[in-house]
């Protein structure tokens, strides 16, 4: 069986972890694969080349398609299409995995339903033999697209990447706008989708969104005011998103030269336009895009390699870190829905189709606005507990503000739990966590203290509060244990590590994921001049193995060592004997991740020293642990979205009188009751995770 594997369209970052998921998979199931260059152009003139497990290596971290893509106006005629038929037969291809955006999806439908009319015809004319003739193609796609904007899939090969392409802008950004107190009108693509705008609008508290799903009536006046109403409020900045699709509610265009003209139309109100353009399709893709289309990839063959005379095409979609497929053209179809629905100016259709998190968005933004102070009618309490993650001042930055547009006053604990016993506890304003999304770490300060059960201090200061929002790691469970009596107590998970049940992420875990993937690209690259070598990479996580496996599979490591699979004898022999083999056969760095609390007899440095005393002088060993880099820096654009996602959900359950624990599950926010939150109290972490996926763990080993 040979699979064919194209990119076509505009690139997205993670079409090269698509491909190289699709190549290594394929031979893993006994297949071979072969290169479609240049996308639909390279089928037509026959750009088909094998492709094979060598071929893909060292792209899991390059930007664009190393096999090249391009639109192609002969594969819209019937002619074209029939030369891209018969190259296929001549390749011995009929099952296709397309990565691209609906246009690409939509024209490997069309080949795929001519199929049998090529069939006929080519043979008629001799154009093939009757060897050559095979009568189905087979179709899997996977949407390759920065702008999000597939129907029924949470995330796009790209989007990711492309949102943290303009977040990193408008921090940039933001700054100058501080210094001169001027305003920055800032136009992101999307085409006729505005989740990137919207996106980056709630990761960076920007002070205006133009979307074209949800249009502002009298958007100019209602620009002026959102500006005005920061400034009051003590902003020397303002940023405006514009979504490059963006319309008014009766449809018309708005442009950037528009809104900056509405905003010079007071004076002194200094403004400029920045338009990032192709800046957010460029770059390596971060790590969510790289393990997220190595999970597409590996899904794609397995479904192409199952189907049998009649099957429909089908697009393999995600629910979070879900991945399942879904009838291409229903989905392709329901796009084309939505896009419509906005040219017709049905934007409540619109909105819907986008699916919920557009909708939690939006929500968050709105809610964000500017809130004079007043005397609250109620008040929570937020604190942290457990060690620093990314992404915890992005959760009070929510909690504060969506508090306040309740009348809902916050007081912020000091410290931690034991601040909080001690009473140091701080009214926060709006204008107090303005800007916090883009700071790493916590202005609150956290630690690990834990309230004995008959510690009374707490109860004390919880006297007057009508319910506790804690933020943090595992210890959260057990704080809410015992305060859940006292009053409602919601928990927002926040660890890199990820090891909190009840949530498939944790704020903190995706940027700490990126830092270990940035680290791994880097030490690939200094290896380059010193030939056969080994890093052994020691990350956080202790006795929970998602960061290890979920970085492993976005680094491209070869090995990774987690407490949850055990670390034994017989396996460092096996994978020491897999490494000697791929050296031999050409690889010259290989990356091992251990887990820091993967062993207690073998921990890092002696993992090393029996790989560099069994290697038989093939290849040396370095160990470098990342320690606390992985907590620190700018959180991600991923973290800074569910972080409000998460505490818009919080704030609700709260004011509700009600405890529990949110997370996300299959993409959607959920609340689970304290009492069913069950978890491995021992190891710390969740009782059952799959994090690598059927098939991915095995795509790197020979990698060279």
């Amino acid at each position: 069986m040979r699979i064919g594997v194209l990119t076509s369209g505009g690139d997205a970052q993670g079409m090269n972890p698509a491909l190289r998921a699709v190549v290594r998979r394929a031979i893993q199931r006994g297949a071979s694969c072969s290169a479609i260059r240049e996308g639909y152009a390279g089928l037509v003139s026959g750009e088909i080349t094998p492709i094979g497990w060598l071929d893909v290596s060292y792209i899991l971290h390059k930007g664009g398609t190393d096999i090249g893509t391009a639109r192609c106006a002969e594969f819209r005629t019937l002619e074209g299409r029939r030369r891209a038929a018969e190259n296929l037969m001549r390749a011995g291809i009929n099952r296709l995995a397309v990565i691209g955006g609906d246009g690409s999806l939509t024209g490997a439908d069309t080949l795929r339903r001519e199929w049998s009319r090529h069939v006929q015809d080519l043979l008629s004319s001799g154009r093939i033999t009757p060897e050559q003739a095979t009568p189905s193609l087979y179709i899997v796609g996977m949407t390759g697209s920065i702008d999000n904007d597939m129907w029924g899939t949470s995330s796009t090969i790209g989007s990711d990447s492309a949102l943290n392409r303009i977040v990193d802008a408008v921090d940039t950004l933001t700054s100058t706008a501080s210094s001169h107190q001027r305003s920055f009108v800032v136009e992101v693509m999307g085409r006729r989708c505005g989740f990137l705008a919207a996106a980056a609008a709630v990761a960076t508290g920007a002070d205006f969104l133009l979307i074209p799903e949800a249009p502002v009536p009298d958007w100019r006046a209602e620009l002026r005011q959102a500006v005005l109403a920061g400034r009051q409020q003590g902003r020397r900045k303002s940023i405006v998103l514009l979504a490059e699709g963006a319309i008014s509610v009766t449809g018309e265009p708005i442009t950037a030269a528009m809104v900056k003209a509405a905003l010079e139309a007071d004076p002194g109100w200094d403004t400029r336009v920045t338009v990032l353009g192709h800046v957010q399709r460029g770059g390596a893709p971060s790590a969510q895009d790289r393990v997220l289309s190595t999970r597409l990839g590996v899904a794609a063959v397995d479904a192409l390699m199952a189907m049998t005379d009649g099957a429909e095409p089908l697009l393999m979609t995600t629910a979070g870190a879900s991945v399942s497929p879904r009838p291409l053209m229903h989905c392709v179809a329901q796009t084309h829905r939505t896009g419509a629905a906005i040219a017709a100016c049905r934007f409540d259709e619109a909105l819907a189709d986008r699916g919920p998190e557009m909708t939690e968005l939006l929500d968050i933004y709105r809610r964000s606005a500017p809130t004079a102070s007043g005397k609250p009618r109620r008040t929570i309490v937020v604190a942290n507990l457990g060690a620093p993650a990314p992404g915890m001042n992005a959760a009070l930055q929510t909690v504060v503000r969506l508090a306040a547009s309740e009348g809902v006053g916050v007081l912020a604990a000091q410290e931690g739990l034991r601040g909080l016993a001690e009473g140091k506890l701080r009214r926060l304003s709006w204008h107090d966590v303005d800007g916090l999304p883009s700071q790493g770490a916590t202005i609150l300060g956290t630690n690990r203290w834990l309230p004995e059960a008959d510690d009374v201090r707490l109860e004390a200061a919880l006297a007057e509060a009508d319910g506790l929002i804690l933020i943090g790691g595992f210890a959260c469970l057990t704080a809410a244990q015992r305060l859940r009596e006292t009053l409602p107590v919601v928990i927002v998970p926040a660890t890199i590590s990820n090891n909190v049940p009840a949530t498939d992420r944790s704020i903190g875990s995706d940027t700490a994921c990126n830092v270990i993937c940035e680290a791994v690209d880097r030490l690939k690259q200094s290896a380059v001049g010193s030939r056969d070598r080994v890093f052994m990479v020691e990350v956080m996580g202790r006795r929970c193995g998602y960061l290890a496996w979920t970085a492993g599979i976005g680094s491209g490591a070869e090995v990774v060592y987690t407490h949850e699979q055990g670390i034994f004898l017989s396996d460092l022999i096996a994978d020491i004997a897999a490494l000697q083999e791929s050296f031999t056969r050409g690889k010259s760095v290989g990356i091992v991740l251990v887990a820091d609390g993967a062993s207690d007899a073998y921990d890092t440095h002696t993992l090393a020293r029996i790989y560099g005393e069994e290697s038989g002088g093939r290849f040396d060993t370095r160990v470098c642990v990342l320690g606390h880099l992985q907590q620190g820096g700018r959180p991600s654009p991923g973290d800074r979205v569910l972080a409000s996602r998460l505490a818009r959900v919080a704030v609700a359950r709260v004011l509700d009188g009600e405890s529990g624990l949110v997370g996300e599950v299959d993409g959607a926010v959920v609340v689970t009751a304290l009492a069913g939150v069950t978890a491995d109290a021992l190891n710390r972490r969740p009782l059952a995770r799959r994090v690598d996926g059927p098939g991915v763990s095995g795509l790197a080993p020979t990698e060279a």
